[in-house]
């Protein structure tokens, strides 16, 4: 409490020279400061009240921001950025910018009110002693500037690290299954350990540079507040000033010197904020973001397709995914795309999604090009279904109608026995309601991408997009599930890649890719480009 050090000033110069009424006063004073802690309880829990509504809500706006640019940002970034780093992100550094208020606004505010009250009992008790305060200040700052530059190596350092090492160690644990069956468990390790010394190293030289920077403020705030007491004794010896004052200025000194050293010990902190908010932003500021907002939306898709003359680069490369690429499709065609590992075929599928947009040429969708409509309101009426099936952790149904309208148990088991999935769902413990736990993991790799499958089945979709749709399948849920799929083909667009010929056996036509480019296509029915 910045008014202690004054008040008891007073109090002892009434027990050296108080007059006649010095109980009174020593009452009143007494009574001021008893007072003043009571009323500390109420307005400190008011303010750190206030000041967490400002810290918390900065958190709460910052991930809510930043989940839906997450969601915005097209897959060009997805693919780039790793999620072990996209986690770290999203996580530490908001945790530290969260906490970053708190050191500013508590730390700061407190040495604000203390240095003023400070600087007016001062200036009214020895106006020359304020000289020696000043003194602190100049010191202070040559060690917060010799310290800033290398502390920021240090934090960059650090952040960096910790990025690196939560990619891998999210790349790990993602391939544990194959580590464990080839027996590389070693391997795994060794390639992350390299990443977890560099945590530690650039960690323990954060801390240790944090550590002296500290002690060098401490140090040099003792040493200047031991001068201090000294000036003020003497000066009390020569009659300049009283007991109670020296008292004060040496309280004061005290709290101010600490206050200080407080207010330079946050710099490390703000640092990191500094950084983390540095981080966080190569996901709010990244330009490569999807606009929708505003632009024209869908009616109902009828399912036309057509490229005109479409090149495709993904950025760093010099080789084009697609290239003078002409073709198109009537509403309710089947068309499978077939060639090579590299050749074009899931770019195009992206393509058609309008996942990415060409770097040239131009696609349709029922006539109207892609890059001046609403692409969500396309998205809605399409049904995907690919070889990495995504499950979450919740129930069958909670999987199967995501995405959905509400859907009654009816229509979901209707699809489910479509999908060739409603036998074992009927058998697992709670059928519909039975959780899959994290990722699916309660089911076999068949098992989830007949849920994925029964999951595009019940959007009842205009359009189909069957990226190896049956290749988790064994040979007779396979042909069990392939007649259910042409089934639901028809009247429907639907784009087919698959190596098993039974798959694409019902296509209209088969359309084949290499190297980016369309070379040959069954019934001559498309534009070729060259």
């Amino acid at each position: 409490m910045p008014l202690m050090p004054v008040i008891t000033a007073w109090m002892i110069d009434l027990a050296i020279d108080g007059g006649p009424e010095r109980m009174m006063w020593l009452s009143i004073y007494a009574g001021i400061l008893v007072g003043l802690w009571a009323l500390n309880i109420p307005a400190h829990t008011l303010y750190f009240s206030q000041l967490s509504h400002i810290t918390r809500s900065i958190g709460r706006d910052l991930r809510v921001r930043i989940c839906r640019q997450l969601q915005t940002l097209s897959l060009l970034f997805h693919y780039r950025t790793s999620v072990g780093k996209l986690h770290s992100k999203a996580i530490r550094d908001l945790e530290i910018i969260e906490q970053a208020p708190f050191l500013i606004f508590d730390v700061m505010l407190n040495f604000m009110i203390s240095v003023t009250i400070a600087f007016i009992a001062i200036w009214l008790t020895a106006p020359a002693a304020l000289l020696f305060f000043l003194i602190a200040v100049p010191i202070s700052a040559v060690i917060r500037f010799g310290f800033y530059r290398i502390l920021n190596k240090r934090v960059e350092q650090l952040r960096s690290s910790i990025e690196t090492m939560s990619g891998s160690l999210n790349e790990m644990l993602k391939m544990i299954p194959v580590t464990r069956s080839h027996g590389l468990e070693q391997d795994a390790i060794d390639r992350i350990e390299p990443q977890i010394e560099h945590v530690y190293t650039y960690g323990r030289r954060f801390d240790v540079t944090r550590a002296l920077f500290g002690s060098s403020t401490f140090a040099t705030m003792n040493i200047l507040q031991v001068l201090f007491l000294a000036g003020s004794i003497y000066a009390c010896f020569n009659g300049y000033i009283t007991v109670g004052a020296v008292v004060m200025f040496n309280s004061f000194f005290l709290i101010l010197s600490a206050q200080l050293a407080s207010a330079m010990n946050t710099l490390p902190q703000i640092i990191q904020a500094r950084e983390s908010l540095h981080s966080i932003s190569e996901i709010l500021a990244a330009p490569e973001t999807e606009q929708n907002s505003g632009k024209n939306p869908f009616g109902p898709v009828k399912g036309a397709f057509e490229l005109k003359d479409v090149t495709f680069r993904y950025p760093g490369t010099d080789v084009e995914a697609l290239s003078g690429i002409s073709l198109s499709v009537d509403p309710g065609e089947a068309i499978a795309f077939v060639g090579d590992s590299g050749a074009g075929k899931s770019t195009m599928l992206s393509l058609l999604l309008g996942l990415i947009l060409p770097d040239s040429g131009r696609v349709l969708i029922d006539g109207y090009d892609i890059r001046e409509m609403d692409l969500r309101t396309f998205r809605k009426q399409v049904g995907v279904v690919s070889q990495d099936v995504l499950m979450f952790s919740g129930s069958v149904y909670d999987n199967v109608v995501f995405g959905s309208a509400e859907v009654d148990e009816q229509a979901v088991w209707q699809a489910l026995e479509q999908a060739g999935a409603a036998q074992f769902v009927s058998q697992l413990p709670d059928g519909l309601n039975t959780q899959l736990g994290d990722q699916g993991v309660r089911l076999s790799g068949g098992q989830q991408q007949r849920l994925s499958i029964a999951r595009a089945i019940i959007r009842d979709p205009q359009v189909l997009i069957l990226d190896e749709a049956t290749s988790a399948l064994d040979q007779e849920t396979e042909a069990y599930v392939q007649e259910s799929l042409n089934q639901i083909m028809q009247n429907r667009t639907t784009f087919i890649v698959s190596h098993r010929p039974s798959a694409i056996q019902n296509a209209d036509r088969v359309i084949h890719l290499e190297s980016g480019r369309i070379t040959d296509a069954k019934e001559n029915h498309c534009v070729l480009g060259h």
